[in-house]
């Protein structure tokens, strides 16, 4: 067996894992030598005996584990999930509800009605595992109550209480307070009270009154912070304020002696409804 040079490359090594003896399964590792047209023999080069034929190992892909699932072939038995299992389980494939939601918190709006009622309604949920309470309003409400699928309603609670928004502030401050400690010892609402921060007149907002008189007891001046006595008014925006009725002359407004003045305080701090007297260094409005 002759080859030229130029057709054979010679002094090749194998560890082990590349050829077999031709027709065998035999494993040869050494030196080998590759010919022009392919052959593979045994040794550095023609002249180095003995010089026996070998071939790639070949690789049957049926030995070795697939790594992409895509391409693994399962048993008949894998796919024996079909209709009936899903109907037993109750799974409907075809359902495209929604996935539950969590109480949205919404603040209250009261309409112009409302208003000449006296009152709302507010409506709460409670997490059961937690204490947490969101307000929210009465669609949502009725959704948690009647147990629609489209909320979360087994991790809540819904409840509402009527709320004062007119009328006298002290009272209302002192209703919608006793109403809260009523409604959280009644649902066992641990710190329900909390989430008010002490504002039980929340949305409160006066109606015009006129001719209106106290003998004291109910209204400070803002003025001498004194006890006021005597004719006083309601302005629909600021409030009691002295006199029996609003005029365009200075007057000042008056403050309740119990309950909160928040709205009281930002009708003061407004600057289109105070006026500012350098002589006396008072608040008034008109």
């Amino acid at each position: 067996m002759y080859y030229p040079k130029s057709q054979i490359k010679t002094n090749l090594f194998t560890s082990g894992n590349e050829y077999v003896y031709l027709g065998t399964n035999n494993l040869y590792s050494g030196s080998y030598f590759i010919t022009g047209d392919g052959k593979i023999f045994t040794g550095k080069n023609s002249n180095n005996k003995p010089n026996n034929p070998l071939e790639a190992v070949s690789i049957n892909l049926n030995d070795f584990p697939i790594d992409n699932p895509e391409l693994e072939e399962f048993p008949d038995s894998y796919n024996i999930i079909d209709d009936d299992y899903y109907w037993a389980k109750k799974i409907n494939l075809n359902d495209t509800t929604p996935f539950p939601k969590p109480p949205i918190q919404i603040q209250p709006l009261p309409t112009p009605n409302n208003y000449n009622i006296g009152e709302i309604q507010r409506y709460f949920t409670s997490k059961i595992n937690e204490v947490k309470y969101t307000e929210i309003n009465e669609s949502q409400y009725n959704s948690f109550v009647s147990k629609d699928s489209t909320v979360q309603h087994s991790l809540y609670i819904a409840f509402q209480l009527p709320w004062v928004i007119t009328g006298n502030r002290s009272n209302t401050y002192n209703v919608n307070m006793k109403t809260v400690n009523r409604v959280q010892k009644n649902f066992k609402l641990q710190g329900f009270k909390s989430y008010f921060k002490g504002r039980y007149d929340q949305l409160f907002k006066y109606t015009s009154q006129d001719n209106l008189y106290t003998e004291g007891g109910e209204f400070k001046s803002i003025v001498t912070g004194k006890m006021y006595r005597g004719y006083y008014h309601i302005h629909p925006n600021k409030g009691p304020m002295e006199g029996r009725q609003h005029t365009i002359e200075k007057h000042n407004i008056l403050l309740p002696i119990s309950g909160s003045n928040n709205q009281l305080i930002q009708n003061m701090n407004e600057p289109k409804i105070k006026t500012y007297n350098s002589s006396s260094n008072t608040f008034g409005g008109y």
